[in-house]
């Protein structure tokens, strides 16, 4: 593959990244600690707002090259059914996207669902799947998830995350709970190897009806700079806001912000700096729901 082909492609794959739920999310009290669960409404439609930007500079053999998008998109998530446990089934759809690429030594590209009847070739992906369910998802009442694709989809159509996992016991403020995971990166030798991640969350907060949630990522296993690119998605940090009159997230800030040297050659180096927000807040005054 193309050095430029490979670097294009690994600008156009976070377009977005995010946080939501269901309707209603319960919260036990108990004395200095809350318990928190997912519960879920028959036919409630979540309206996302996703603002997501990129930039990308690449030092590659003394030759530099940079890489700007940005992209708003709304994606919807429509609860069919929950079943006597509590688990919900969501249909997710992306119903608009506004996308522009610059790139060095290429003209810029531009797609907007909404107003252009022409898709450039940059995102060809985004074909006959604006408006049109994408996958079907069920959820927990503590974020347990299961994904059935509906059609094959990529890059900024991804879904939202729109559960995290929730603690098996009441928790206090300033309290942390963790997912642990892993990746398989494919290897030279037509291998694999088993990388070794943590997501941890702490409830940093609760006031005014909004609970501050921290997200961060651990990597355990050692990795090469060229394994560090295919896995830059699995390092943001940030926050989510957590309406508990509503019941589910309303708005979450993801930053990736990553400098790997030695990617190609001793001196050559990618910086990735990404930022995500999103939020289903439905205010007028917000920002990014004001579209």
């Amino acid at each position: 593959m193309e050095r430029r082909h490979f670097l294009f492609l690994l600008s156009t794959g976070l377009f977005s990244a995010g946080l939501g739920s269901g309707k209603n999310l319960l919260f036990g009290n108990v004395p200095d600690s809350t318990l928190l669960r997912y519960r879920f409404t028959r036919g409630q439609e979540l309206r996302w707002c996703v603002l997501h930007t990129l930039n990308m500079r690449n030092i590659i053999g003394g030759m530099e090259e940079n890489i700007e998008t940005r992209t708003r998109s709304i994606k919807i998530w429509k609860t069919l059914d929950v079943d006597s446990t509590g688990t919900a089934t969501f249909e997710f759809r992306v119903d608009d996207i506004d996308t522009h690429l610059a790139q060095t030594g290429k003209d810029d590209a531009s797609f907007n669902s909404s107003r252009d009847t022409i898709i450039p070739t940059e995102f060809r992906n985004l074909e006959g799947k604006i408006g049109v369910p994408l996958a079907l998802i069920r959820i927990g009442t503590q974020g347990q998830t299961a994904r059935r694709p509906l059609m094959e989809y990529h890059d900024a159509l991804s879904e939202n995350r729109i559960v995290i996992p929730l603690p098996d016991d009441p928790i206090k403020i300033g309290s942390s709970w963790s997912e642990p995971t892993q990746v398989y990166l494919p290897q030279p030798n037509q291998s694999t190897k088993r990388v070794r991640i943590r997501n941890e969350f702490t409830l940093e907060s609760i006031h005014s009806g909004l609970a501050t949630i921290r997200f961060a990522t651990i990597t355990f296993t050692p990795l090469t700079p060229q394994e560090e690119t295919q896995l830059f998605d699995n390092f943001a940090v940030g926050t989510m806001e957590l309406d508990l009159d509503a019941g589910h997230f309303i708005r979450q800030q993801s930053t990736i912000d990553r400098l790997v040297v030695g990617f190609h050659g001793a001196s050559d180096s990618i910086r990735y700096l990404s930022r995500v927000t999103e939020c289903c807040c439905g205010r007028r005054a917000c920002e990014i729901c004001n579209v």
